[in-house]
């Protein structure tokens, strides 16, 4: 059964283990999806939301109302230019979504940050302000502390959707999870744009994490650590295991 905690004022929901994250926020993100004409969601890729999207993809008919928009995608050297990922090379994030949950559930409104945004930071956040807004971001965090997609330590809280360089921690830490090079480049949304949803659900699993779990609850608020802000946010969700709790 799940425990909820309080620590440093911050609300946490502890659950046994991955499994039982996963399912926890399955049932949230459909309670929350349920009886909307239309429903805005911001999603990450990487291992913390797999479980997650597996349970989603077999309720294909509750998610018919949702309009997807991804965090980020990856960006390479093109000779001397940086150009998008293909969306067909397995380490791109559009390939990530179709096999864990686009290509499940048929045909779905999603959207992926574009080229556009290297040249004109924000473009993605005016999509999104157009939509209507973000009412649910599901999100975790690195062991750097990046969150909300690549916004690495020393990301300014007021950054929006642009062309990034992918840190060297998380390249290394990319590539050991999976087996595959990490791409020298990526587009993410950024704090500000994560931090405008109207509710952000925070998935976090394993003993990797729980070292930077400690630091974002008990540490300073800090663009040292970006995920800190997410205590600032007034709508947002912990789900946490008991490996990554394991420090609290």
């Amino acid at each position: 059964m799940p425990k909820k905690r309080i620590f440093n004022n911050v609300k946490v929901i502890i659950v046994k283990d991955y499994n039982e994250l996963s399912n926890l926020a399955a049932k949230i993100v459909l309670k929350k999806i349920s009886g909307k004409k239309k429903f805005n969601l911001l999603v990450p890729t990487g291992t913390s939301p797999i479980g997650l999207y597996q349970i989603l993809s077999k309720k294909r008919s509750k998610l018919k109302n949702c309009v997807f928009f991804n965090m980020d995608e990856y960006c390479v050297k093109k000779g001397k230019e940086i150009g998008y990922i293909s969306p067909t090379d397995h380490r791109s994030y559009h390939n990530y979504m179709h096999e864990n949950l686009f290509n499940r559930i048929g045909q779905v409104k999603h959207f992926f940050p574009t080229y556009e945004n290297a040249k004109e930071p924000g473009t993605y956040d005016k999509l999104i302000k157009k939509s209507g807004g973000i009412d649910l971001c599901i999100n975790a965090f690195g062991e750097d502390g990046h969150t909300f997609g690549f916004n690495f330590p020393g990301t300014k809280f007021n950054s929006i959707t642009r062309l990034v360089k992918i840190n060297d921690s998380t390249k290394k830490v990319n590539s050991r999870l999976t087996k595959m090079k990490t791409p020298e480049y990526g587009l993410t949304t950024g704090l500000k744009t994560g931090m405008g949803a109207k509710e952000v659900l925070v998935l976090a699993s394993g003993k990797r994490k729980a070292e930077i779990l400690k630091k974002m609850i008990y540490g300073p608020i800090t663009e040292k650590v970006p995920a800190s802000i997410l205590r600032k946010h007034k709508k947002c969700i912990w789900i946490v295991d008991e490996d990554a709790a394991s420090e609290l």
